[in-house]
Protein backbone atom coordinates (compact mmCIF):
# COMPACT_ATOMS: atom_id res chain seq x y z
CA UNK A 1 0.00 0.00 0.00
CA UNK A 2 1.28 3.46 -0.93
CA UNK A 3 0.17 6.81 0.45
CA UNK A 4 0.64 10.01 -1.52
CA UNK A 5 1.71 12.84 0.75
CA UNK A 6 2.33 16.18 -1.00
CA UNK A 7 3.76 17.94 -4.00
CA UNK A 8 7.51 18.28 -3.48
CA UNK A 9 8.02 20.61 -6.43
CA UNK A 10 6.62 21.40 -9.86
CA UNK A 11 7.64 22.97 -13.16
CA UNK A 12 5.38 24.93 -15.51
CA UNK A 13 5.96 25.50 -19.21
CA UNK A 14 3.70 27.40 -21.61
CA UNK A 15 3.86 28.01 -25.34
CA UNK A 16 5.09 31.41 -26.45
CA UNK A 17 3.82 33.31 -29.49
CA UNK A 18 5.87 31.01 -31.77
CA UNK A 19 4.36 27.86 -30.20
CA UNK A 20 7.56 26.88 -28.36
CA UNK A 21 7.24 25.77 -24.71
CA UNK A 22 8.96 28.21 -22.35
CA UNK A 23 9.67 27.78 -18.63
CA UNK A 24 7.42 29.96 -16.43
CA UNK A 25 9.66 29.95 -13.41
CA UNK A 26 8.10 32.21 -10.83
CA UNK A 27 4.49 31.14 -10.29
CA UNK A 28 3.51 30.91 -6.63
CA UNK A 29 0.94 28.15 -7.20
CA UNK A 30 -1.30 26.56 -9.80
CA UNK A 31 -4.95 25.57 -9.65
CA UNK A 32 -5.46 22.69 -12.07
CA UNK A 33 -8.84 22.28 -13.77
CA UNK A 34 -11.82 20.78 -11.99
CA UNK A 35 -13.88 18.30 -14.00
CA UNK A 36 -17.55 18.98 -13.39
CA UNK A 37 -20.25 17.26 -15.40
CA UNK A 38 -23.18 19.20 -16.80
CA UNK A 39 -26.41 18.12 -15.09
CA UNK A 40 -30.16 18.22 -15.52
CA UNK A 41 -32.73 17.71 -12.78
CA UNK A 42 -34.57 14.41 -13.06
CA UNK A 43 -37.88 14.21 -11.22
CA UNK A 44 -41.22 12.53 -11.59
CA UNK A 45 -43.12 9.33 -10.86
CA UNK A 46 -40.98 6.60 -9.35
CA UNK A 47 -38.30 9.02 -8.10
CA UNK A 48 -38.32 10.22 -4.52
CA UNK A 49 -37.66 13.90 -4.96
CA UNK A 50 -35.03 14.98 -7.48
CA UNK A 51 -31.75 13.69 -8.89
CA UNK A 52 -29.26 16.18 -10.29
CA UNK A 53 -28.43 13.77 -13.13
CA UNK A 54 -25.06 14.18 -14.94
CA UNK A 55 -25.36 14.32 -18.74
CA UNK A 56 -23.27 11.50 -20.22
CA UNK A 57 -19.88 12.77 -21.35
CA UNK A 58 -20.77 16.46 -21.08
CA UNK A 59 -18.21 18.46 -19.12
CA UNK A 60 -18.60 22.02 -17.90
CA UNK A 61 -16.02 24.76 -18.17
CA UNK A 62 -12.52 23.70 -17.10
CA UNK A 63 -10.38 26.57 -15.78
CA UNK A 64 -6.62 26.53 -15.18
CA UNK A 65 -5.26 29.30 -12.92
CA UNK A 66 -1.68 30.46 -12.48
CA UNK A 67 -1.12 32.58 -9.38
CA UNK A 68 2.00 34.74 -9.16
CA UNK A 69 3.67 36.93 -6.57
CA UNK A 70 5.04 39.43 -9.11
CA UNK A 71 3.98 40.33 -12.62
CA UNK A 72 6.54 39.80 -15.38
CA UNK A 73 6.59 39.83 -19.20
CA UNK A 74 5.83 36.08 -19.34
CA UNK A 75 2.37 36.64 -17.86
CA UNK A 76 1.56 39.43 -20.32
CA UNK A 77 2.63 37.03 -23.13
CA UNK A 78 0.16 34.45 -21.80
CA UNK A 79 -2.73 36.92 -22.11
CA UNK A 80 -2.56 36.83 -25.92
CA UNK A 81 -5.46 35.57 -28.05
CA UNK A 82 -5.31 32.08 -29.51
CA UNK A 83 -4.50 28.61 -28.23
CA UNK A 84 -1.85 28.28 -25.52
CA UNK A 85 -0.29 24.93 -24.58
CA UNK A 86 0.81 24.08 -21.04
CA UNK A 87 2.95 21.38 -19.48
CA UNK A 88 2.97 20.92 -15.70
CA UNK A 89 5.39 18.36 -14.23
CA UNK A 90 5.04 17.58 -10.52
CA UNK A 91 6.94 15.38 -8.12
CA UNK A 92 4.84 13.91 -5.29
CA UNK A 93 6.35 12.12 -2.32
CA UNK A 94 4.90 8.69 -1.61
CA UNK A 95 5.18 6.48 1.46
CA UNK A 96 5.34 2.74 0.72
CA UNK A 97 3.81 1.19 3.85
CA UNK A 98 4.77 -2.42 2.99
CA UNK A 99 8.47 -1.59 2.59
CA UNK A 100 8.62 1.34 5.06
CA UNK A 101 10.16 3.42 2.31
CA UNK A 102 9.62 6.95 1.04
CA UNK A 103 9.78 7.49 -2.71
CA UNK A 104 8.45 9.78 -5.38
CA UNK A 105 5.89 9.73 -8.18
CA UNK A 106 6.00 11.86 -11.31
CA UNK A 107 2.82 13.45 -12.60
CA UNK A 108 2.54 15.32 -15.90
CA UNK A 109 -0.45 17.38 -16.97
CA UNK A 110 -0.68 18.61 -20.55
CA UNK A 111 -3.29 21.24 -21.37
CA UNK A 112 -4.38 23.52 -24.19
CA UNK A 113 -6.61 26.49 -23.68
CA UNK A 114 -7.50 30.12 -24.23
CA UNK A 115 -6.67 33.10 -22.05
CA UNK A 116 -9.75 34.24 -20.08
CA UNK A 117 -8.25 36.65 -17.57
CA UNK A 118 -4.97 38.42 -16.89
CA UNK A 119 -4.86 40.06 -13.44
CA UNK A 120 -1.65 42.10 -13.05
CA UNK A 121 -2.22 42.22 -9.29
CA UNK A 122 -1.95 45.07 -6.86
CA UNK A 123 0.92 47.43 -6.21
CA UNK A 124 1.91 48.00 -2.60
CA UNK A 125 5.28 48.89 -1.09
CA UNK A 126 7.17 45.86 0.25
CA UNK A 127 4.48 43.38 -0.85
CA UNK A 128 3.87 40.86 -3.59
CA UNK A 129 1.56 41.75 -6.47
CA UNK A 130 -0.53 38.57 -6.07
CA UNK A 131 -1.71 38.53 -9.68
CA UNK A 132 -3.18 35.64 -11.63
CA UNK A 133 -3.96 34.35 -15.10
CA UNK A 134 -6.95 32.15 -15.99
CA UNK A 135 -7.42 29.92 -19.00
CA UNK A 136 -10.37 28.01 -20.45
CA UNK A 137 -9.04 24.49 -21.03
CA UNK A 138 -10.23 22.50 -24.05
CA UNK A 139 -7.64 19.68 -23.87
CA UNK A 140 -6.44 17.96 -20.69
CA UNK A 141 -4.15 14.94 -20.39
CA UNK A 142 -2.72 13.49 -17.15
CA UNK A 143 0.16 11.00 -17.08
CA UNK A 144 1.29 9.36 -13.82
CA UNK A 145 4.66 7.58 -13.80
CA UNK A 146 4.50 7.28 -17.59
CA UNK A 147 0.93 5.89 -17.76
CA UNK A 148 -1.91 7.97 -19.19
CA UNK A 149 -4.73 8.02 -16.64
CA UNK A 150 -6.94 10.79 -18.07
CA UNK A 151 -7.55 12.43 -21.44
CA UNK A 152 -10.27 14.97 -22.16
CA UNK A 153 -10.42 16.58 -25.58
CA UNK A 154 -13.58 18.66 -25.78
CA UNK A 155 -13.13 19.61 -29.43
CA UNK A 156 -12.74 15.99 -30.59
CA UNK A 157 -15.22 14.44 -28.12
CA UNK A 158 -12.74 12.26 -26.23
CA UNK A 159 -13.04 11.30 -22.58
CA UNK A 160 -10.56 8.53 -21.81
CA UNK A 161 -9.85 7.18 -18.32
CA UNK A 162 -7.22 4.46 -17.89
CA UNK A 163 -7.49 3.52 -21.56
CA UNK A 164 -11.31 3.37 -21.74
CA UNK A 165 -12.76 5.90 -24.20
CA UNK A 166 -16.19 6.69 -22.82
CA UNK A 167 -17.18 8.81 -25.84
CA UNK A 168 -16.31 6.30 -28.60
CA UNK A 169 -19.89 4.95 -28.90
CA UNK A 170 -21.28 8.47 -29.16
CA UNK A 171 -18.74 9.45 -31.86
CA UNK A 172 -19.63 6.27 -33.77
CA UNK A 173 -23.38 6.88 -33.43
CA UNK A 174 -23.00 10.39 -34.84
CA UNK A 175 -21.24 9.27 -38.03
Amino acid sequence: MKFSNKTVDYRLKASNGAGVLELIDDSSDLQLPSIEKLTDTLKGAGIMGEIDFPSFGQIGSMTFTINNKADNPQYAMLSRPGLIKFEVVSVVDVFDVNNSKIGIRQEKVFMSGLSKKYDMGKREANAGADGSSEFEITYLRKVVDGKEVLLIDKLYSKYVINGIDYMSEIRTALQ
